[in-house]
């Protein structure tokens, strides 16, 4: 008994999409098979009367998902940085393979376009200078992206101490002045709005000493865990 010859598939229109740019609509053996990016089309060079096989096939649907992957991708970060790990997990999202979503990953750490310790430093810096947030709010933050624990710890020791004091300092004279009530009560509030932003309880301290000087009142220590609830 003879062996089965696979069957064999001849390209008998290739057809551009209307609204798809850049996209093709591929005919096999009259009949509309699958669509691919123009250059998928030109990389398999499937050109009318060419002819395909099985294993071709599944070659060409392949690089066709990882383009389609990438350009997402693309589009994803064009917008604004990821974490690799948020990338990842929009690309799951969005319905992609997982050998898809770690083929398009890896790309584009390849091309430096996910960079998770550059990533981490500029969200650092931009959540203690503009946004006025402090280390433990920042550390969360970037935990939740999936950023790798050796790579928080080395943003956050980044951290310039005057410059997330001064940022601290500033949203918290805005607080104290909008708090009425004795000096103490002043100062609790002004302290859990500090420690609600992330802000570490020796630099609250710190912040209250200055903005109290001048105003007769009872002491108060605040520690990390005392507002855990609230930030967490």
């Amino acid at each position: 008994m003879s062996e089965e010859q696979p069957r064999v598939l001849v390209i008998t229109k290739v057809e551009k999409q209307k609204r798809g740019k850049h996209r093709y609509n591929i005919f096999l053996n009259e009949e509309y098979a699958f669509s691919v990016h123009e250059d998928i089309l030109v990389k398999h060079r499937l050109n009318k009367g060419e002819t395909l096989f099985q294993e071709q096939l599944q070659t060409i649907v392949q690089d066709e998902e990882r383009n389609l992957g990438y350009v997402k991708a693309l589009h994803m970060v064009g917008r604004r940085p990821h974490s690799l790990a948020e990338l990842k997990r929009k690309l799951k999202e969005k319905g992609f393979e997982p050998d898809i979503v770690e083929w398009v990953a890896n790309k584009l750490v390849e091309q430096n376009y996910i960079n998770d310790e550059e990533y981490a430093k500029m969200l650092t810096d931009h959540r203690v200078v503009s946004q006025k947030k402090g280390r433990h709010l920042i550390r969360h933050e970037l935990q939740q992206k999936g950023i790798h624990k050796d790579v928080v710890k080395d943003s956050i020791e980044s951290i310039n101490p005057e410059d997330e004091y001064a940022a601290a300092f500033k949203i918290a004279q805005t607080k104290w002045k909008q708090t009425s009530g004795k000096t103490v009560d002043r100062k609790r509030k002004t302290a859990a709005f500090l420690m609600r932003r992330g802000y570490a309880g020796a630099l609250v301290q710190r912040v209250l000493n200055e903005l109290s000087q001048g105003n007769e009142g009872e002491e108060m220590d605040f520690d990390d865990e005392h507002f855990v609830g609230d930030f967490y």
